[in-house]
């Protein structure tokens, strides 16, 4: 169940009205709304196993399998085992649910939660000899079958208890996170039903290592020496990066024959769990007693696959203390996914199967300009297909009343890397400061040492993305470049004057770098690529440092015309909506200058309400310029499957061939609308979300519905999947 999958936003709807009616309490409805949950749960259920057939419950079985035949798909057999099904299924369901309310006081007790984080141990061991008994009996297909015949039987009896706890107020609380707990699971078990083999058992996996967390964490806060606490963490970290590094590096470390299946969101949730272990280490907080929310903070399904990372601090606190439902948030979090889906389906998807997948595969049939454009398309895929994700995971936890941290603030208008790190995959790269670089030592010590540190973490990090040398390099080209841009910004910082002689003696250094490509006979190209980079990077660190210096704070305060800002903001969006039909009825020329109209209007918006220098925007435009083609340079070897394939990229640039077939309109619609969308003006897209938000729900609605049907038409015959999922 991932979010390009056509049932999530079901799936979206069905837990949230789920998790929704377990806040209710009292009166006349009380069974009425747990039967309703229990059908609620069915539906999940039936999305994650797409068989009615396997409900246990008379109630869903018979009305999700009357649903099914009315498609066709499924005959309705009535025989004396369904019968028995449905005995059981009540059986398990009204024990679970007179479980969860009267055994609510001691299940939520300290007491409890360890009965709770036992019984989770003796699943997860359970589950793992039976794999092993299987694999090694070579009947792992016949296993998952049976198994599978009985697993809502398991669904029932965890989830009876959460909507019987649910039913008491003093249990709600705990009801509901144990609701969160179940969707969660299931959206997770959605992608490995689809596994083959024992990949199938995968969220067994997850569960013994947010076992081990949980007690790992609890041992270290009653550690009384410091060597035990060490130690602990220290177990913590080899098995949470041991399960990574077999999954993901095992091959490339030829200690594995084969490529092994990667789990979903591996690192996403091996750094989530990590950040947790560390924390209860370093003091900075209290291991939690609850193996639920524990779990569910591990699993919690809006971001459990690609992110964003989010620390225990920021989650933990508000599964202990639910936050209340409030509509202005959750119509802020409709708004915000479908913001996501428009950056999934209409950019980023549009990218790259117009030309970003074909250059990179066969950048020798390409020319220059197109494979440009092919970079500069891959350059914004990445970011709006990764931004969608986090849209959609932020925007979905905030229909459920959480806050999620944000995850990128527009990165290409960064105007040096070190701003770009500030704004791109806030969450990892934060973790990578607070994890990684401060363990190193970050700025502690000696100068040299925190250009080292900072490179070395950049390192790690694009190893991190996965088991190839191409994201080393990367990662490299990225810590080099911080490293070099931090040197060049404490040079600024203490002598501005300084900034003029290193300019110049920089200058020296990429003239007679070029001097001696142009004149030496280099044998080795990559030798002279690094040769390239070292001469010509101090030039573009200095400059980059020395122009994001620019103040844009205008030195009078302004006196904005707030009719004036309304109009550019109304104009702006009133230009923008004509930009589809434009697209469908109209030609290059009219829909380009829409596009840059309605961009335009939304930042003459901005401008008239800060009116920052016009000399610092000019030094700032520039500086965004280098910095964003040194990302792109960075992101073809991210891109490249293999050093040849980053190199023919690289040599197909400096080929200098004409002509651009294949920078289609498609092709030229998507990468301008996507620039603009990206430098579209912040207040203008603040007013629009909040004058969404004052609608009346039906306007709302019409909107949604509107926007829908733009989506649909917008989509892609072929569905591709999130990039960040394979990491």
């Amino acid at each position: 169940m991932l979010f390009s999958n056509p049932d999530y936003p079901v799936f979206l709807i069905a837990v949230f009205f789920l998790y929704a009616v377990a806040r209710m309490s009292g009166g006349w409805g009380k069974w009425a709304r747990v039967a309703l949950m229990v059908l609620l749960g069915d539906l999940v259920f039936v999305l994650v196993a797409k068989d009615p057939d396997l409900l246990w419950d008379p109630l869903g079985n018979v009305l999700y399998r009357l649903a099914a035949n009315a498609y066709g798909e499924h005959a309705l057999a009535w025989s004396s085992e369904l019968v028995l099904h449905w005995l059981v299924g009540l059986g398990v369901l009204g024990a679970a649910i007179a479980a969860g309310m009267r055994t609510g006081d001691w299940l939520g007790s300290e007491r409890g939660q360890r009965w709770v984080a036992r019984g989770m141990v003796v699943a997860v061991a359970a589950t793992g000899l039976t794999v092993w008994i299987a694999w090694e009996r070579d009947s792992i297909a016949e296993t998952s079958a049976a198994i599978a015949g009985y697993g809502h039987l398991l669904v029932l009896a965890v989830l009876g208890i959460g909507v019987g706890a649910a039913q008491i107020d003093r249990h709600r609380t705990l009801g509901r996170v144990i609701i969160l707990f179940v969707a969660s699971s299931l959206f997770y078990q959605a992608w490995a039903l689809e596994r083959p083999g024992p990949y199938k058992y995968l969220l067994a996996l997850l569960l013994g290592t947010i076992v081990l967390d949980y007690y790992l964490a609890i041992w270290i806060e009653n550690a009384r020496s410091h060597a035990t606490r060490k130690a602990l963490v220290v177990v913590s970290l080899c098995s949470n990066l041991g399960i990574l590094f077999y999954f993901k590096y095992a091959f490339f470390a030829h200690v594995a024959a084969h490529p092994l299946l990667l789990p979903a969101g591996i690192s996403f949730h091996t750094f989530q769990s990590l950040s947790y272990t560390i924390d209860v280490y370093r003091k900075q907080l209290r291991a939690t007693r609850s193996p639920i929310q524990f779990a569910t903070f591990v699993l919690f399904f809006p971001q459990l696959v690609a992110g964003p990372i989010v620390r225990a601090q920021e989650l933990l606190p508000q599964l202990a203390d639910l936050p209340v439902l409030r509509l202005e948030q959750a119509t802020v979090g409709i708004y915000r996914i479908v913001v996501g889906l428009f950056k999934k389906i209409a950019l980023a998807d549009t990218l790259g199967l117009a030309i970003v997948d074909r250059v990179f595969e066969k950048p020798g049939h390409f020319t220059t300009l197109e494979v440009l454009a092919g970079v500069y398309a891959w350059a914004f895929q990445i970011y709006l297909d990764f931004s969608a994700y986090s849209d959609i995971a932020i925007g979905s936890a905030q229909v459920l009343g959480f806050d999620l941290p944000e995850n990128f603030r527009t990165p290409y208008r960064s105007a040096n890397l070190q701003e770009f790190w500030r704004r791109w995959h806030i969450s990892l790269s934060t973790w990578l400061r607070d994890y990684l670089y401060v363990t190193l030592g970050g700025s502690r010590g000696a100068e040299w040492r925190t250009y080292v540190n900072l490179s070395l973490t950049m390192l790690l990090g694009g190893l991190w993305h996965g088991a190839n040398w191409t994201f080393v390099v990367w990662g490299g080209l990225h810590g080099f470049g911080l490293a070099i841009t931090r040197f060049f910004q404490r040079a600024v910082a203490k002598n501005r004057r300084a900034a003029g002689k290193m300019m110049l003696a920089c200058a020296g250094l990429a003239a007679g770098g070029v001097a001696a490509l142009e004149l030496a006979n280099w044998t080795d190209t990559w030798n002279m690529l690094a040769f390239g980079w070292m001469t010509l990077t101090p030039l573009w660190a200095v400059a980059t440092a020395w122009l994001s210096h620019a103040e844009m704070t205008p030195v009078v305060p302004p006196r904005p015309n707030p009719e004036r800002v309304l109009w550019f903001r109304v104009a702006a969006c009133t230009v923008a909506c004509g930009v589809l039909p434009a697209l469908y009825r109209g030609g290059p020329a009219l829909w380009a200058s829409l596009v840059v109209a309605a961009w335009l209007l939304s930042l003459a918006g901005e401008l008239e309400e800060s009116r920052p220098p016009l000399l610092a925007i000019g030094r700032r435009v520039l500086a965004m310029v280098l910095t964003f083609h040194y990302v792109c340079l960075a992101w073809i070897f991210f891109r490249a499957q293999t050093f040849d394939g980053a190199l023919a990229v690289l040599r197909q640039l400096a080929s200098y061939s004409p002509g651009h077939a294949n920078v289609t309109p498609l092709v030229q619609a998507a990468l301008l609308i996507g620039l603009a969308a990206h430098f579209w003006a912040d207040g203008t897209f603040r007013w629009l979300r909040d004058r969404f938000c004052a609608q009346p729900p039906i306007i709302q609605g019409l909107a949604l519905a509107g926007a829908a049907m733009i989506l649909r038409e917008l989509s892609h015959p072929k569905l591709v999947k999130f990039i960040y999922f394979e990491f």
